[in-house]
């Protein structure tokens, strides 16, 4: 009988080592306890006992150059498809490879896509991938919500898989704060074109308090032109609504450019936030 180290090193080791996985770590199910109802592991597979999560790096040039199509020397392209769309397919591939080893051990393995498939809950995913790799150790949430992590900040992409099988789980991290808004003077907020994230949310994960901006979702995902990342002609109303943007999706035709990478994923609705952070470049 393989231990819960054993299976866990062995199910590691695929993943970085033959997925090219950036960073790895397995949480217990109860950390995440307190999660909305509906969306908890166990009610996805009542004998969960862990969440495998899984990250890889968006490359810093890509996220360097990514601004409005106008400003010279920028441009979202490398962003778009290296930290988006390549990214969440590699993710896709390794939990894929990841869930069939699980299943070759005797177990289960749910894995949720990485990004923009929100069957359930239309404008909320059906599973959180951030609140699973704050579970896992992997980071903490950056004020923005985002999760940041201390090889990489924000930027990464996320995929996570619940299963039954007995892991060990990863300590939660417990380094230098990697958000300091005292240093940044809140860049994501004053980055963000629609002032999405107003006020704060609480929430508890394994035991442990955590604080970020409010994001009304909507207003994140509103097409908007004049800052540079949007494409949509209409206007966003002061407190957009569901049924609001309901009505832009039936009213517009996507760009080109999103056209032809809609052949492949769902196209990123923004990602100022990302290219404003500076953690956890901070000294000292």
């Amino acid at each position: 009988m393989i231990s819960e180290t054993e299976l866990t090193e062995a199910l590691k080791a695929l993943a970085v080592e033959r997925s090219d996985i950036d960073l790895f770590g397995v949480a217990p199910v109860e950390r995440l306890e307190g999660a909305p109802e509906g969306r908890r592991p166990t009610d996805y597979l009542p004998n969960a006992r862990s969440v495998v999560v899984a990250a890889i790096k968006i490359p810093d040039a890509a996220v360097d150059v990514a601004g409005h199509y106008e400003e010279p020397g920028k441009t979202l392209g490398p962003y778009m498809w290296y930290g988006y769309v390549i990214a969440n397919w590699n993710l896709s591939s390794a939990a894929s490879r990841l869930v069939k080893f699980l299943e070759s051990k005797g177990f289960k393995g749910l894995p949720f896509p990485p990004t923009g498939l929100l069957y359930k809950y239309g404008n909320v995913a059906d599973f959180s991938h951030r609140h699973a790799a704050v579970a896992a150790g992997l980071g903490e949430f950056g004020f923005s919500g985002l999760l940041l992590t201390p090889q990489f900040g924000p930027r990464q992409r996320v995929v996570s898989i619940i299963t039954d099988a007995p892991l060990k789980a990863s300590p939660m991290h417990e380094g230098p704060k990697l958000c300091r808004p005292d240093n940044c003077g809140y860049a994501c907020i004053k980055a963000c074109p629609t002032t999405a994230m107003k006020g704060k949310v609480s929430l508890t994960i394994g035991g442990r308090t955590f604080e970020h901006a409010k994001l009304n979702g909507v207003k994140c995902k509103w097409l908007y032109p004049e800052k540079g990342y949007r494409r949509t002609k209409v206007p966003m109303p002061p407190e957009p609504t569901d049924e609001d943007w309901r009505e832009v999706l039936r009213s517009t035709k996507p760009h080109p450019y999103d056209t032809g990478l809609n052949q492949f994923t769902f196209v990123p609705h923004c990602g100022a936030c990302i290219f404003s952070c500076p953690s956890p470049r901070f000294e000292g």
